[in-house]
């Protein structure tokens, strides 16, 4: 389903650039934000860095924006809460939003990779993942789905770009094996973020 989804929106971000009412853009956007893990009967709280490229195409007769947003991300380990290490991560998303005035809404769906790299945390039996070598066997990677919803409002326009602010909405789902071995179920995250956009409206 997802997979169609994407090809979907990627067919018809091909049609509208062809089209001519519709304007390519992109946009760089970098912020910080609340990170709220959800692991195995509690919540833990921690803060998050991001950085996005958008690649889009604004459709001028019926004001919708559509594109792929690239995410790069980490999410800062908190061990007064328990979260004992780093998680990074890389995502890529098919985004679909209207945009009035100086307001852009947008929602996305999309994949990526989550990545922890600390390979010792102390509230796990090392012998439940270690092979006969003694080697450690945990998904330290996990293919992760990601939902998105987002809003901006631009703070400066010209002629061929524009600077705005945003704030956006993210959660972060891995997969059952990774889930099972760091017991965290699920990530939500809110982005506070600045964006620069180029060949925009």
């Amino acid at each position: 389903m997802l997979l169609r989804f994407l090809i979907a929106g990627g067919l018809w971000l091909g049609q509208s650039l062809q089209a001519t009412a519709a304007v390519p853009l992109t946009t760089a956007r970098i912020g910080t934000g609340p990170s709220l893990v959800k692991a195995n009967g509690r919540d833990l709280t921690t803060w998050g860095n991001y950085g996005t490229f958008r690649i889009g195409a604004w459709q001028e007769r019926l004001q919708l924006i559509a594109g792929l947003d690239l995410t790069a991300y980490r999410i800062q380990d908190a061990p007064e809460s328990g979260l004992l290490y780093d998680i990074h991560g890389n995502d890529v998303l098919f985004f679909l939003g209207y945009t009035t005035g100086a307001w852009n809404l947008w929602g996305g769906v999309g994949a990526g990779q989550m990545r922890i790299y600390d390979r010792g945390p102390p509230d796990y039996d090392s012998a439940d993942y270690e092979d006969d070598d003694g080697e450690d066997t945990r998904p330290h990677r996990s293919i992760s789905q990601v939902t998105e919803a987002g809003v901006s409002y631009d703070l400066y326009r010209a002629q061929y770009g524009k600077i705005d602010t945003s704030l956006t909405w993210r959660r972060l789902a891995p997969e059952k094996a990774w889930r099972s071995a760091y017991g965290l179920n699920m990530i939500d995250c809110l982005q506070f973020e600045i964006g620069f956009k180029l060949l925009g409206w």
